[in-house]
């Protein structure tokens, strides 16, 4: 076979990859001959080298990846991120036959669209797996799993529409490659910092990378089949997180650019999606009322419905936004990157610039969904796994052949140099999402293995203060673990009521108040009481809640169970362990103001 290769390279010289272009002229634009060869390409060469060096990193990165969060994933208790409390306590409702969305005034709801929860629950009752919370994150790495896959179909879809007459070398190794590549970005702890929590971020991703699998169906087949598919997406990203109804906008705006002469198919899009997300929002209002708009629309609307440049008010600040997207400029690099590539050749750009421009019209929405708050980077999440199906349909085309050129100095010297500038460039992929742990990165990513025996000592002793109680007598602010094990749906969660003041809301913290007075809790178990930063009464709020105060006067601190002792690391990505002041109803009247 080596032989025969020197033969094809001496008779016929090719090199189509890094510093060519890929019309097979080079860049003084001197004709380079095509191989017509039937050969299979060979393992034994450098091009494979390369190919096979950048799987293997690749590999190497997703198993560190999982490495590195099992101890979060396999913690019994919902703790990671401030959204598991409510998403545990939705599954709480669906297994005791509670309304998802319960009255304002009871503040335990989750303020996201139901259907993370329901397919979450669903899938766990099928495997038998119905009450595990470890199950329940292993299906949010399942979500992104399928959602990597899909994206990995939709980059050979893409470079198949780019490149009708190119076909990969080596096939099945291009897809391993590529397929382990965008799982390890849709990791990425800055745009995708929370796909392994208990949250909407890992269906979202699945949902967004089948709606623009959508998309390439109808550029491959444009019928009115494939945009009814498509119109199905903005529905179920409705369902998923309230923002992914910018779906429509991104369709719509893609289908005008595409065929901006067929009006019927743009009609035909915009009726059918805009009816199926008012079903999606109308059955949702004939199951839970009220309580549903309370949650799903004005807690996250409220403020944040206003647009402004200012950064100091709890609305969409354009500040915020551009701020956002400075910070996570270099994943988004990756998508420009690969849209450039592509767009090169002129057929291109008629064809596919409208999908890439659609691409920047979801990048903005992201952007601008993010501008609601601060350090919200991971709303970019599906727009930079999608940025990267742009780049890894292109990176064949552009790899290094396994033919050497002959015909300049040192071919061979020149080919490897070009398949080690290959591995360089992907390398520069994975640095751009920041999945490589280098320097300090490397010694707190070695550190975060390693589990700490305190985080279970700090379980235990909670649970240890609900010992010889009715578990709806204890109220914890945050987690609902041990409610789960009891069937329990408890009020005046945190995380719900923490949600409301920033959009101007305080009766139901005036409720709250009223249960404490009648000291409604035999316990209460608070993070954070003498800090600033208690979820509560948050400082940065325009009026205080009135809730640290009615706890000062009916209920006395007669304990502190201390935050867990773990590397700062292990802390970062379990963030809701704060200092916890053990409150027990005060058997004396509450003391005058002279006495305070």
């Amino acid at each position: 076979m080596n032989n025969f290769m020197e033969q094809v390279s001496s008779t016929a010289p090719e090199y189509v990859g890094f510093g060519l272009e890929p019309d097979g002229t080079n860049d003084d634009q001197t004709t380079v001959p095509r191989v017509q060869a039937k050969a299979v390409p060979s393992i034994w060469s450098a091009s494979y080298f390369s190919l096979l060096s950048c799987f293997g990193f690749s590999a190497f990165l997703a198993v560190f990846y999982l490495l590195v969060i099992r101890p979060y994933v396999f913690l019994p208790a919902d703790l990671l991120m401030w959204a598991e409390t409510n998403f545990v306590g939705d599954i709480i409702k669906l297994r005791t036959g509670i309304p998802l969305y319960t009255p304002p005034e009871d503040s335990n709801s989750l303020v996201y669209t139901p259907g993370a929860t329901l397919l979450t629950y669903g899938i766990s009752w099928l495997i038998g797996k119905p009450t595990s919370i470890v199950a329940w994150r292993i299906i949010q790495l399942a979500f992104v799993a399928c959602a990597a896959l899909i994206a990995t179909a939709s980059t050979r879809m893409l470079r198949s529409l780019a490149y009708p007459e190119y076909k990969d070398e080596f096939p099945k190794t291009w897809f391993a490659f590529t397929f382990l590549a965008i799982f390890v970005i849709s990791t990425s702890p800055l745009t995708n910092r929370f796909t392994h929590a208990l949250h909407a971020d890992a269906l979202a991703l699945l949902v967004s990378m089948f709606s623009f699998w959508t998309v390439l169906l109808y550029l491959k087949a444009p019928s009115w089949k494939t945009i009814l598919l498509m119109a199905i997406c903005p529905a179920l990203g409705f369902m998923t997180k309230q923002f992914l109804i910018s779906w429509a906008a991104v369709m719509f705006i893609f289908l005008l650019l595409h065929s901006p002469r067929n009006i019927r198919r743009l009609a035909l899009f915009t009726g059918v999606s805009g009816l199926l997300i008012a079903a999606a929002i109308g059955v949702c209002y004939l199951l839970w009322g009220d309580a549903f708009i309370f949650w799903a629309f004005e807690i996250t609307g409220g403020s944040r419905r206003k647009i402004g440049f200012s950064a100091s008010e709890f609305n969409i600040s354009i500040l915020r936004s551009l701020d956002h997207i400075l910070r996570a400029w270099m994943e988004i690099a990756i998508g420009l990157v690969g849209g450039w590539l592509i767009l090169r050749e002129d057929r291109n750009i008629r064809t596919l610039g409208p999908l890439w421009i659609a691409w920047l019209v979801l990048i903005a929405s992201e952007a601008l969904s993010s501008g609601s708050g601060w350090g919200v980077l991971y709303h970019f999440g599906p727009g930079v796994v999608i940025g990267a199906v742009w780049l890894f349909a292109a990176l064949p085309r552009f790899w290094p052949s396994v033919t050497v050129r002959t015909g300049i100095g040192l071919p061979r010297l020149v080919h490897w140099a070009r398949c080690l500038i290959a591995i360089a460039a992907v390398l520069t992929v994975f640095l751009a999402v920041r999945v490589v742990p280098t320097g300090a990165g490397l010694e707190r990513s070695w550190r975060a293995l390693q589990t700490s025996p305190d985080i279970y000592r700090y379980i235990a002793d909670i649970e240890r203060e609900f010992n010889g109680l009715p578990a709806d007598k204890v109220l914890l602010d945050v987690g609902n673990w041990i409610y789960l094990r009891h069937s329990v749906l408890v009020k005046d969660r945190a995380i719900s009521l923490a949600d409301q003041p920033p959009g101007g809301i305080y009766r139901n913290m005036d409720v709250m108040v009223g249960r404490i007075r009648s000291k409604t809790y035999s316990k209460i178990l608070v993070q954070n009481f003498n800090s600033p930063s208690f979820l509560y009464d948050w400082s940065t709020w325009k009026r205080p809640s009135g809730v640290r105060q009615a706890l000062l006067d009916n209920y006395v601190e007669v304990r502190t169970i201390p935050k867990p002792e773990a590397n700062p690391s292990f802390l970062r990505q379990v963030t809701q362990t704060g200092p916890i002041s053990v409150l027990v109803p005060r058997s004396d009247s509450p003391p005058s103001i002279g006495q305070r």
